[in-house]
């Protein structure tokens, strides 16, 4: 997978809004990562959580992090430099470079509704995961996604395009019992809500406007012009401070036996 200078900046900015921000946040604290520990972040992008690990392990823990994205892999390193316990490389969640028993934490947010495969890489991921290890799985339910418009058809209508920017727009209905499938226990479920209102500005809806848009006419199933309208209409209303949006994410959280 391969990212422009633009896209990986556009990116980025949505992982560094207040939003995402947080949401990395309750994972950490969910993870609650120790000293000495060796974490593997799955899809870690451009290294923002990677490097949070790395400095609760501390130099005597570990942290590697892979993504399919060779810029997120160039930016990750970059971030962490200075930090020779975490290191990067480009790689497959499906398959994964480590041998086996390898790693005390897993973590991997927003990353499994992209992978073709799922049930394959949740096998890897358990094989390189140390018996009694943690796993901690954030991914979107992309219907949940809702936008105050004025035009409810022209609102569906985005909605369906961006539905097809991933393999599994709706996997965290099915996930938890993927988990258990693939051998996990103790797995959990939880809602991470994320709300923006009145206004667009600054957020992590606000950032994704121009996205949607912009994958809905290159796809060519949503008309220029009416992709312009869509954004428009929810400007105005950010102006206004009528803007509403929620989204669902939803973390889970499991062993391994």
């Amino acid at each position: 997978m391969r990212f422009d200078d633009e896209a990986r900046r556009r990116l980025e900015a949505i992982y560094l809004t207040a939003d995402v921000t947080g949401h990395r946040q309750q994972v950490l604290r969910r993870l609650a990562p120790a000293a000495g520990e060796r974490v593997l972040d799955v899809g870690c992008g451009p290294g923002l959580l990677s490097i949070e690990l790395a400095r609760a392990v501390g130099s005597g823990g570990l942290v590697r992090g892979i993504d399919a994205s060779p810029e997120m892999i160039e930016a990750a390193t970059q971030r962490c430099a200075g930090m020779p316990h975490a290191a990067f490389e480009v790689a497959d969640a499906q398959k994964l470079p480590f041998g086996d028993a390898e790693f005390d934490v897993l973590v991997c947010t927003q990353v499994l509704e992209y992978v073709p495969d799922v049930e394959r890489a949740l096998a890897e991921f358990r094989r390189v995961m140390r018996p009694g290890a943690r796993l901690l799985l954030m991914d979107t339910d992309w219907e949940s996604c809702v936008w105050h418009s004025g035009d409810d058809d022209r609102m569906r209508r985005m909605i369906a395009a961006w539905d097809t920017h991933c393999p599994h727009p709706r996997l965290p209905r099915v996930l938890a019992g993927l988990l258990k499938k693939s051998g996990f226990d103790a797995v959990s479920a939880d809602a991470l809500p994320l709300v923006n209102a009145p206004a667009a500005d600054g957020t992590y809806s606000g950032a994704m406007i121009s996205m949607l848009s912009r994958y809905g006419v290159r796809k060519g199933e949503i008309p220029e012009v009416e992709a312009r309208a869509w954004e428009a209409d929810l400007v105005a209303r950010s102006d206004r401070g009528e803007y509403f949006f929620s989204l669902n994410r939803f973390v889970f959280e499991a062993r391994r036996p």
